[in-house]
């Protein structure tokens, strides 16, 4: 595990608050309900089921906090494992060690859940790998940008929860966005492990923003949303739990199928080289819904001359690629009308930000216990 140096100010809690937690690392077979055991009697509630922290060995460590009783760092956390980021992230949040010590692991991580979006076992190989990248990452701007994401609270807001003037936090949350946003893009790789023709399903998808003021239009218009927005078109892999492709953002009158093909069907000469139409094989198709018809040599469009055999198989791939839209509009800053940027070049620089850097934590997510449904 990484370690965060910092000489940053420290919180000092008074021995009695961390009493009771066990400071010990348990043994390397320990199952979780020996792990909810060791907290005292005042715990509540029955011991969780093994599936509330999915990937077992990290439950080895889920009730230890840091080994010094005396002092609990305020900035840096001393390693990446999920104990420690629960018990931070939480103690950021406001739940104090001994409000954490009455509740048993899962409460502890619904809790986490309600504030970051993903379990500390997701957060965990996310910060290695910001680590990695960037050797000097703050680890509380790290939780706070994922705390930004997921409940998009405002400036004000946040400076409250995270101590923080709300000019420190704006330039924060932009430059660690664009931190999440590069290793979002790192993990999200476009060739398959197997080669198939029909290996991924693409679908576009459309977030509201506020108005382009400086270039107002019906271009932005979103009728589903009936609003402004912007489109973004993604591809997941059928057989693996991966989205392997995001490309955007778009005018949400840009249709479907021009943005997979990179232009209009009359000017196939001028048509974007790094177009998702560009970048499949010879011999490789993607499941779309009907907005993609018009190009039967790469989009496969369910038809009445289809088997009822593939069209139940098309049914669920493409079920399977709106879980995925969902799980990036659980993030709220997806969900919501996106309010960043100062002109429109710059709302869709940020937004593409935005998009990239959830995308990379629901691809980390998926990757660490909780992928979509298989076909």
């Amino acid at each position: 595990m990484y370690s965060f140096d910092d000489e940053e100010s420290q919180l000092s809690l008074p021995v009695h608050s961390l009493q009771g937690i066990n400071l010990s690392s348990p043994s390397d077979g320990a199952s979780v309900e020996e792990l909810s055991s060791s907290v005292d009697e005042r715990s509540i509630g029955p011991s969780p089921p093994p599936q509330v922290i999915n990937v077992q060995h990290y439950l080895d460590n889920a009730m230890r906090v840091h080994s010094q009783p005396t002092t609990v760092t305020t900035h840096f956390l001393t390693s990446t494992a999920p104990a420690d980021i629960l018990f931070s992230g939480l103690l950021y949040a406001g739940f104090e060690p001994e409000v954490q010590q009455r509740n048993n692991v899962g409460r502890n991580v619904d809790r986490f859940k309600s504030f970051y979006g993903v379990e500390p076992t997701t957060i965990s190989p996310i910060l290695q790998d910001l680590k990695d990248e960037y050797p000097d990452v703050s680890f509380k701007d790290s939780l706070m940008t994922m705390n930004w994401l997921y409940l998009y609270d405002t400036y004000p807001v946040l400076s409250g929860r995270w101590k923080y003037c709300e000019e420190t936090i704006g330039s924060r949350v932009i430059d660690y966005g664009m931190k999440f946003a590069t290793i979002g893009r790192n993990k999200i790789v476009f060739y398959l492990k197997d080669d198939l023709e029909l290996g991924r399903t693409v679908d576009c998808t459309t977030f509201m923003v506020y108005e382009m003021r400086q270039d107002p239009s019906h271009i932005w218009f979103d009728y589903k949303t009936h609003s402004c927005g912007l489109k973004y078109e993604i591809a997941l892999a059928i057989h693996e739990p991966r989205i392997v492709w995001i490309n955007g953002p778009f005018a949400p009158s840009v249709h479907d199928i021009n943005v997979f093909r990179g232009g209009d069907a009359g000017d196939k000469d001028n048509w974007d080289e790094n177009a998702l139409y560009s970048k499949l094989g010879k011999n490789e198709k993607c499941i779309a819904d009907s907005g993609y018809n018009g190009q039967p040599d790469k989009c496969v469009v369910v038809n009445d001359g289809h088997s009822s055999e593939f069209k139940e198989f098309a049914a669920r791939a493409k079920n399977r690629q709106e879980t995925v839209n969902w799980c990036l509009k659980r993030f709220s800053i997806l969900r919501q009308r996106f309010r960043h940027g100062v002109g429109t070049q710059d709302r869709m620089r940020l937004h593409k930000m935005v998009v990239e850097a959830t995308a990379g934590i629901v691809q980390y997510d998926f990757k660490h216990g909780h992928p979509p449904f298989e076909v």
